[in-house]
């Protein structure tokens, strides 16, 4: 592997923790601010993305994707499923409004980050348990536009 490789290796990784050291401690709540995305957030996101895809994979959890429609107050879908365990929940934007992924239920009470063009809201939950939940999108007045689903865990 070349130096300039292992550099950016290096970056990478040290990237990584630091996005997963960020989400610990965190309330579960998100700013209703929308703010355009920057070259660097979209990064992060990327970033945030492929930390994700390697937690799910590497706790034996899986990716449940819960993207938004391309107009409107709406997912793609208003159901998903997913099994108890480690779970991945993203959702891709490709809207100019901000939208994210938030889910409630059963104790968990978790927002992704408010994204727009293209970016992903992630949430990892380390341990879902079985039972029913409702994701939404956490923007105020997306959810009671009806900007909901349900999320079956068995």
């Amino acid at each position: 592997m070349s130096v300039t490789s292992r550099l950016i290796a290096g970056a990478a990784t040290g990237l990584a923790i630091v996005v997963l050291a960020a989400g610990c401690g965190s309330s579960g709540t998100s700013s209703s601010a929308t703010t355009p995305v920057s070259a660097p957030a979209v990064v992060s996101s990327a970033v945030s993305s492929a930390v994700s895809s390697a937690v799910s994979s590497a706790a034996g959890g899986h990716a449940v994707e819960i993207d938004v429609a391309a107009s409107g107050l709406k997912y793609v879908k208003s159901t998903a499923t997913a099994s108890a365990g480690p779970v991945v929940i993203r959702s891709k934007n490709p809207q100019s409004v901000g939208h994210d992924i938030s889910i409630r239920g059963n104790g968990i009470d978790e927002s992704g980050e408010i994204v727009t063009d293209g970016g992903v809201s992630t949430i990892t939950i380390a341990n879902l348990k079985p039972g029913t939940y409702t994701f939404f999108c956490s923007v105020p007045g997306h959810e009671e536009a009806g900007m909901k689903g349900t999320l079956t865990v068995s």
